[in-house]
């Protein structure tokens, strides 16, 4: 791990922008090998992710446009010969120019699960980071030099702590040029700039600016190469011309960027992982891998007397785009039963769009607490519990389920059939006369 510097750093608010190239295209290489030498493009149904990853404004400020672009299919990523396709990118236009290239469909939830594992990681060493959106963060590093030594200890520490991807790191005094640093930075090293941000970012190439692709490519139509060909023209005239984003795009070109760092701490939650043998789509045998992820993820001394409030399932499907299903509980789960009643439930209503090739279950909102308060008298925990399952029954069934029970009605009667009534049970605890005998 090296460290190279273009000035002395003077900034005390000094912050380290931590990224991993191709993020997406890194995990599906790390979850099948054989993708290595192969090209490829993960693509999915999102925003620019250069955009969406350094949270900059699109300037369109048309609600429709953000709603067009939500709805194309975009290069999320690309395997590394593709050197002309870029995040962002249609998918149309990537695909025509790479005819019979390998198209793999975003897991946008496993790539997210992933990138948290990275950044508990981190929260390990450093106490301010802001983990902006899978395969970039940012990390405030002043004050660390008492605990771990100079900048390049720093470095150091932090690409220790993300291990088995290739890592970009950069550090600047503020966001965009701690970013624009960590372009320069070769795998698992870094670069420290400072001094004059213009003389910097100068040679540039536009393309690295966290815009949309369309606007980069008008910025190519107008002879905008670089970084200083935006940085030569007047702000006025670029926000005339590019709207909102052209004004954000002068500021960056002029290394201006008054965005804070705002930590945001990961969610505790508790993952496992399984492949199937072979690509399934029967509920018997993914009801018993769910169970399997529940048994394995409640025995972990993290649910030590704690409880779920909701759990996750991804699954990468065969030919088809992955598959994910959120289950909240009604109640916190302190157990695999009771969690895995409430995924039945759900599950026999979800649709599986074909054969799974594996599944990861999350529990998540994890807490010390039930959140519901029971009775010291044992006939009516009894009766609590027995009005709860016909609750989950009347979900599961949505119908009120069979449960009867036998009531005394004119025990003196001399008619046997007047003596007892069979009532049906309900969830609120009324009760209906069903059937007399």
């Amino acid at each position: 791990m090296t460290l190279k510097e273009t000035s002395r750093l003077t900034s005390s608010k000094a912050l380290a922008c931590l990224r991993v190239p191709n993020f997406p295209w890194q995990v599906e290489v790390a979850r099948k090998p054989e993708l290595h030498d192969r090209s490829a493009i993960v693509a999915g149904k999102a925003l620019d992710l250069v955009e969406e990853l350094t949270s900059m404004p699109s300037g369109s400020g048309s609600g429709s446009k953000a709603s067009d672009s939500l709805s194309a299919r975009v290069v999320l990523a690309a395997s590394p010969d593709l050197t002309d396709v870029m995040p962002g990118m249609p998918l149309t236009e990537a695909a025509s120019r790479h005819r019979g290239v390998l198209i793999i469909e975003a897991n946008i939830p496993l790539y997210a699960l992933v990138f948290d594992e990275i950044i508990e990681n981190l929260e390990r060493l450093v106490p301010d980071i802001e983990a902006t959106a899978p395969g970039l963060a940012y990390v405030g590093i002043w004050g660390l030099e008492g605990l771990y030594g100079d900048d390049a200890h720093v470095v150091r520490l932090l690409a220790g702590a993300v291990d088995g991807f290739d890592l970009r790191i950069g550090v600047g005094n503020n966001k965009w040029l701690a970013y624009a640093a960590s372009l320069l930075s070769r795998s698992n090293s870094g670069r420290k700039v400072t001094g004059d941000p213009g003389k910097f970012l100068d040679r540039f190439p536009v393309d690295s600016l966290p815009v949309p692709y369309s606007l980069i490519k008008r910025f190519h139509a107008f002879g905008l190469t670089t970084m200083g060909h935006v940085a030569d023209i007047p702000r006025g005239p670029m926000e005339a011309q590019f709207g909102r984003a052209g004004g954000t795009a002068w500021d960056l070109a002029h290394g201006i960027d008054n965005r804070p760092l705002v930590p945001k701490r990961s969610v505790l939650g508790v993952s496992e992982h399984l492949d199937f043998p072979d690509p399934t789509a029967s509920i018997a045998t993914i009801v018993p891998a769910i169970e399997s992820l529940l048994g394995r993820a409640y025995g972990r001394s993290q649910f030590s007397r704690r409880f779920a409030r909701q759990a996750n399932i991804q699954s990468q499907v065969f030919q088809h785009a992955p598959w994910t299903m959120r289950v909240a509980f009604k109640d916190p789960a302190g157990n695999k039963n009771q969690a895995l009643f409430a995924i039945k439930s759900k599950l026999d209503m979800a649709v599986i769009p074909g054969p799974l090739e594996d599944m990861r279950l999350t529990l998540s909102g994890i807490t010390g607490e039930a959140g519901r308060q029971e009775s010291m008298w044992k006939e009516v925990k009894r009766d609590t519990d027995l009005q709860e399952t016909i609750s989950q029954l009347r979900s599961r069934l949505r119908v009120s389920p069979p449960i009867y029970q036998v009531r005394e009605l004119e025990p003196w009667s001399r008619i046997p059939e007047r003596r007892y009534a069979l009532v049906q049970m309900s969830s609120s605890g009324g009760e209906e006369a069903e059937k007399i005998g």
